[in-house]
């Protein structure tokens, strides 16, 4: 049973959630989750990989969880202008829900997941974090998306002793603040621009002369306008002519493409809170302004290029994984959620973060195990068990790939630069 939905959700939807959570959640009574035809069909269980040295190759024989559950919470934005990211992410954690109560649950007693909507609100990211440790109980959370959101909730769960996950917050700063009991699956915007612009400089060799238009309001956004992006360029020999700021929400983009085209560029380093990037490309190619554009990670989740349509094509990103890799754990993963995605009516350009959503669930699920938690385990002591583990990760072996817990706190892993070329993102090799 799902519990502890947001009050932000609307009526609709709240029950909506309820449904499919009755499938993919399980319930607290210990109902063993009866999988849709879908998942009858595509999703075997699987063996969750070690966070030992080397993976491992079984963990315990499937069996009927049951009694009361072991909880966690999850917090994305499930309304408002982020929803396209947290309906996505959502998708993900039931996927890794359903494979560790189909291997067994946390030793024998059902993985249940505890959903809250942030809206992406740092205020109700703050409620919902307190609702998690104070009410609901759980051993650990995953969330909340935003940077903003981790910056306002980061202290709290640290001062409150719970370990908290972000597989999407990519602000430098917020997490090796906030240890011992904030952690992140997520890389850090720097990190991935480096990529980007590298990527971008091979590909638009005429390039010499850039104009930075972002953002300058939310968090991470204002980040990356007013320092990474002027630092980077320059380090790789850019004239940096002006930079154009806005506020996030803004939805008439005629005149900053107009004062943009009065600089005349060479290139253009744009950054925003989602969906800025969709008006500013539709006034790019309304105005029949071809200028090559370079982003950043805020890009990768929303469904950009089919919103866009050809106002997107040559535009340069960066993701955090790629269709491309062979690996057989990410095609096994990416072929289940496209399905479910598909399923679902979710709009969505290309599969980037989702993994590190299904892969902390199941990261959570193995240190449970490996430490005999149970729904009767004391509180405060699972959650310093989970916090230890965390610590102590090594050479997890997920979606991504191999990662590791760096003494920040913080996992890196390679990181894949993509044109937008007929509609999707192609991988820069």
């Amino acid at each position: 049973m799902i519990k502890g939905a947001s009050s932000k959700l609307h009526a609709p939807f709240a029950i909506a959630v309820l449904l499919l959570s009755i499938v993919a959640y399980g319930c607290s009574s210990g109902a063993t989750p009866t999988p849709t035809a879908t998942a009858k069909a595509t999703a075997p269980a699987t063996k969750a990989p070690s966070t030992g040295a080397q993976p491992s190759v079984g963990l315990q024989p499937p069996g009927k969880p049951s009694g009361n559950p072991v909880k966690v919470g999850f917090m994305t934005p499930l309304t408002g202008r982020l929803a396209d990211y947290g309906r996505l992410q959502e998708v993900a954690v039931k996927l890794a829900v359903e494979d560790i109560n189909a291997s067994g649950g946390i030793n024998g007693k059902p993985f249940e997941v505890v959903p809250f909507d942030t809206a992406a609100d740092p205020q109700q990211a703050v409620i919902g974090t307190r609702k998690f440790i104070e009410q609901d109980k759980v051993f650990a959370i995953l969330g909340p998306f935003g940077s903003g959101e981790v910056e306002t909730v980061a202290p709290i769960a640290n001062q409150l002793q719970t370990p908290m996950v972000t597989a999407s917050s990519s602000k430098p700063g917020i997490i090796p603040n906030n240890k011992p009991w904030a952690f992140r699956y997520a890389e850090l915007d720097e990190n991935g621009l480096q990529v980007a612009l590298d990527a971008y400089k091979k590909t638009y060799t005429n390039v010499k002369k850039v104009l930075i238009i972002g953002d300058t309001k939310e968090s991470v956004s204002e980040y990356i306008v007013r320092t990474i992006f002027p630092r980077l360029l320059k380090e790789r020999g850019y004239e940096v002519l002006d930079t154009i700021p806005f506020e996030t929400g803004i939805t008439d983009f005629s005149a900053i493409v107009s004062k943009a085209k009065g600089i005349n560029p060479d290139g253009i380093a744009f950054n925003s809170a989602w969906p800025g990037h969709i008006g500013f490309a539709k006034e790019m190619e309304r105005q029949a302004v071809k200028t090559p554009v370079v982003t950043s990670y805020t890009l990768q989740p929303g469904p950009f290029l089919s919103s866009v349509g050809s106002a997107g094509e040559g535009w340069v990103g960066v993701r955090y994984s790629t269709i491309e890799n062979p690996d057989p754990d990410f095609q096994k993963f990416l072929a289940r959620f496209n399905e479910r995605v598909q399923a679902a009516n979710l709009k969505i350009d290309q599969v980037s973060l989702e993994p590190g959503f299904y892969d902390t669930m199941m990261i959570f699920a193995d240190i449970m195990r490996k430490a005999n938690i149970g729904a009767e385990t004391n509180l405060q002591q699972g959650r310093t068990t989970i916090r230890e583990g965390l610590t102590k990760l090594k050479n997890w072996k997920g979606p991504y790939g191999v990662v590791s817990m760096s003494a920040d706190n913080e996992m890196h892993w390679q990181q894949y630069p993509h044109i937008a070329k007929g509609g999707k993102w192609m991988l820069i090799k």
